[in-house]
């Protein structure tokens, strides 16, 4: 009689938060404070009238702007970054052109955006295997794709799913200890296949001295059954900050050399079999993020063994315009939606397969799931700061404790207890971009993301305003949002 193995639930915990006076949040006890210390002095100062009909307005109209939030975003945010798109659309930023026709310098198709300053660097691992590097080189980060082959979908016991999903746990957890790691953002990407992979995997497959018609069964199965079934394509892009000395310094090539065997066997153990992407790979994998059209050339010619030859400096979009609730690219429109809210309950490690996997009506759908960790002595010390604040909220007041205060304090108890035992401390984010040609019904997409999106118990918002920037983020090649934020700390929710 076989064992019962009990599936195990998951939960992430609740968003970071600081508490102030009376269980409101620290920025609006700050404003409060600080408007109160003004209105005190215009007081004492005989300026009754100034502190009763500019000071007071102010202050509550301010700790309104920075307290009052929607979807994880507070007013005064949302009119920053609508003015900002505002300012971007007067002066035509939200248009691209690229070629020798348009002001890029060389005439070359450059990456749009937060890539158009990276550039691409190769070199060689421990093992011996080529790699690419996505070099940002203001910011000193530098960027390794790790191509990706899941397992997920594979037949397997309930024993062997939980082993996969906590050395998963590891890998991720271990990412924090160098304390170097940006973030890991994994990309699982599906698109229509043109039957050329099975074709050739069928070719491999069938020995020469087979029957004729068993050799032409498999090979017409092979290309009725494959063209027009969607394909899986997966990456995982791991940011490193380096140091250099100067800014032309590459010897951090050597360093990445050294770490990334480690790094891409170890998630064998999580069902996962990754090699390092190569600069021919990392170039067709953003290529045909912008350009849809080309996956059916770039496979022709992968299937043949001929090198496309295609720059970096050449594979952005001959065009692209930003509008407010979609991009468009090469004859193509894109919408990304972010996660406003992630899963508040338990939930088991299947969560995601419905929004990762194929879908009928959506011919391109993407997902970039983005975790930034902190560092080992950060994150415990973080820790330890929301229980704090968790215990002060939830004994704010001599009322019946509200349950989403005790569920705060219960989160952040079991966070104190998981890192005791050796769990690490990130952050999660999660973008969906949807891909569709021009004259396809947008709308039905549409419905359909934020119904998966809901079946994952995940709350979608389109990512308003900046439909690029979310475009770029959930192709996965180095460039997140949180570390190039053009509104101010202050206005944040």
């Amino acid at each position: 009689m076989s064992e019962h193995v009990e599936v195990p639930v998951y939960a992430l915990g609740q968003p970071s938060k600081r508490t102030g006076l009376g269980g409101l949040s620290l920025k609006t006890t700050i404003v409060g404070g600080l408007g109160f210390l003004i209105f005190l002095v215009c007081q004492m100062a005989g300026m009754q009238k100034l502190g009763f009909l500019v000071v007071l307005p102010i202050t509550i109209v301010v700790a309104l702007l920075v307290s009052v939030n929607f979807a994880g975003r507070s007013v005064a945010q949302t009119v920053q970054m609508t003015v900002q798109d505002m300012r971007r659309r007067s002066k035509g930023e939200h248009i691209y052109v690229a070629g020798p026709t348009s002001r890029v310098p060389g005439g070359r198709y450059r990456l749009p955006g937060t890539l158009a300053r990276t550039e691409l660097l190769g070199s060689v691992d421990a093992l011996d295997n080529e790699f690419g590097v996505i070099y940002d080189k203001p910011r000193r980060e530098a960027t390794v794709l790790f191509d990706c082959q899941m397992s997920g979908q594979t037949a397997m016991t309930q024993e062997e799913r939980n082993d996969m999903t906590a050395n998963w746990g590891r890998w991720l957890a271990g990412l924090s200890l160098s304390g170097d790691v940006v973030s890991a953002v994994t990309v699982i990407n599906n698109r229509p296949g043109t039957g050329d992979l099975v074709a050739k995997e069928v070719a491999a497959t069938v020995k020469d001295d087979a029957p004729w018609i068993a050799r032409q069964i498999q090979f017409e199965a092979a290309q009725e059954l494959s063209y027009g079934t969607p394909e899986l394509e997966a990456h995982i892009a791991v940011t490193f900050k380096v140091n250099v000395s100067s800014g032309d310094d590459i010897s951090f090539l050597d360093f990445l050399g050294t770490r990334l065997p480690a790094l891409y066997e170890d998630l064998a153990w999580a069902g996962i079999q990754a090699s390092p992407m190569d600069e021919a790979m990392v170039c067709a994998r953003a290529h045909k993020f912008f350009n849809p059209a080309s996956e059916s050339d770039f496979e022709e010619l992968m299937v043949s063994g001929v090198d496309h030859s295609l720059e970096w400096e050449d594979v952005g979009p001959a065009w692209h315009q930003t509008d407010r609730t979609m991009y468009h690219h090469d004859n193509c429109s894109s919408v990304t939606w972010e996660m406003s809210s992630a899963p508040r309950s338990t939930f088991e490690d299947t969560l995601l397969s419905g929004l990762v996997a194929s879908h009928p009506r959506i011919q391109r759908k993407r997902v970039a799931l983005c975790y930034r960790p902190y560092e080992a002595g950060t994150g415990a010390s973080r820790v330890e700061a929301e229980h704090r604040d968790a215990m002060v909220a939830a004994n704010s007041s001599k009322k019946i404790r509200s349950a989403a205060a005790e569920m705060r304090l219960e989160h952040t108890d079991a966070a104190r207890v998981a890192q005791a035992r050796g769990a690490q401390l990130g952050r999660y984010s999660l973008f969906v971009t949807a891909t569709a040609a021009e004259g396809e019904l947008l709308e039905r997409v549409r419905h359909d993301v934020q119904q998966l999106g809901a079946q994952a118990n995940l709350r979608l918002r389109p990512m308003k305003t900046q439909q690029d920037a979310g475009f770029i983020a959930s192709c996965g090649l180095g460039q997140i949002p949180w570390s190039k934020e053009s509104t101010s700390s202050l206005a944040s929710a």
